[in-house]
């Protein structure tokens, strides 16, 4: 059993173990909006730490055992993002799961940002992932550097999923995850905003403050007028991914944030091209389908086979 798996075995104790506590809601500015940044004069002048990953310990890593499987796991995923002056530090986690852990890290001044949200995966998730294959239908395989892999040696190992099979594995779905969120950010949809990403992680904005993370919009009450006008605003994203080529695939109230009267899609993984994906518009559907099922319970009318109609049967007729 390598460091990584006993990783793994550490966090599946903790899951059974460990309650998972329920945020809620505190109103705070959006990190990254707040008038007072420092310029970027003298952000540049701001040398006084070490670069050396060495001897970055970052504050949530201190607290635990050095033999610690998750200390270990924390530090060499993030090493790199705290040389090149991304992070400072990482002060908590903030969501565990299955698939992913987020962690909360100050960010450097020079990102102009005040927290980062470091998203790191397990390494076996992707094996453990469902019924993939509706999702990697019609995509193309990239490595980390985003070109298309062709090779023999690559097709063979993703099929025999030895280690290496394994790997490349994990960066066809994060490539995948975080260059969708930028396209997506830079559509103007409701998304963190995408910093970087290297190996098993993601850094992206972090939404909420610096005590508590937004909630998901599964864990929030809504009023019934303010909930319609929340329905309107992800029915309006979902207009947004399909206008450029993409549908969620697992959209839920589970993978809305919702700060600020503000939503924030997450959770990109798994996102198909509808141009090429032959389950593009039953994965349309049943996101819809999704989102207006939680909806209802806010008494927000809705009927999701005519929404992904009106959306569907125009998309299709511009192609």
């Amino acid at each position: 059993m390598d460091k990584y798996e006993a990783y793994e075995k550490y966090l599946d104790f903790e899951d059974d173990f460990v309650g998972r506590g329920r945020a809620n809601g505190r109103k705070n500015p959006r990190p990254g909006n707040k008038t007072n940044k420092k310029p970027a004069t003298e952000r540049a002048e701001l040398t006084d730490f070490s670069d050396d990953a060495s001897v970055w310990v970052p504050k949530y890593a201190a607290s635990l055992d050095p033999k610690h499987h998750e200390r270990t796991w924390l530090i060499e995923s993030l090493a790199s993002f705290y040389q090149d002056n991304v992070i400072l530090d990482v002060t908590r986690r903030v969501k565990g799961g299955k698939e992913a852990n987020v962690y909360c890290c100050p960010a450097h001044p020079a990102t102009g940002l005040e927290l980062i949200a470091a998203k790191l995966y397990r390494p076996r998730t992707l094996r453990t992932l469902k019924n993939d294959a509706i999702y990697k239908s019609g995509r193309q395989l990239r490595g980390e550097d985003g070109k298309e892999l062709k090779g023999r040696r690559e097709k063979l190992a993703l099929a025999q999923k030895t280690r290496f099979g394994q790997h490349l594995d994990m960066v066809w779905w994060i490539q995948n995850e975080f260059s969708v969120q930028q396209k997506l950010y830079e559509a103007g949809a409701d998304v963190p905003r995408p910093i970087r990403h290297n190996g098993n992680t993601i850094l992206m904005e972090y939404v909420g403050d610096e005590w508590l993370p937004a909630p998901a919009l599964s864990d929030v009450a809504l009023e019934r007028d303010e909930a319609r006008d929340v329905f309107e605003r992800v029915i309006t994203n979902i207009r947004i991914m399909l206008d450029n080529h993409l549908i969620h695939g697992d959209l839920s109230a589970f993978n809305i944030l919702y700060w600020e009267e503000e939503v924030f899609i997450i959770d990109f993984p798994q996102v198909v091209d509808a141009r090429k994906n032959p389950h593009a518009q039953f994965l349309l559907q049943r996101d819809i389908k999704r989102v207006c099922d939680y909806f209802a319970r806010f008494k927000v009318p809705s009927d999701p086979s005519q929404i992904a109609y009106d959306l569907w049967i125009p998309y299709m007729g511009n192609e």
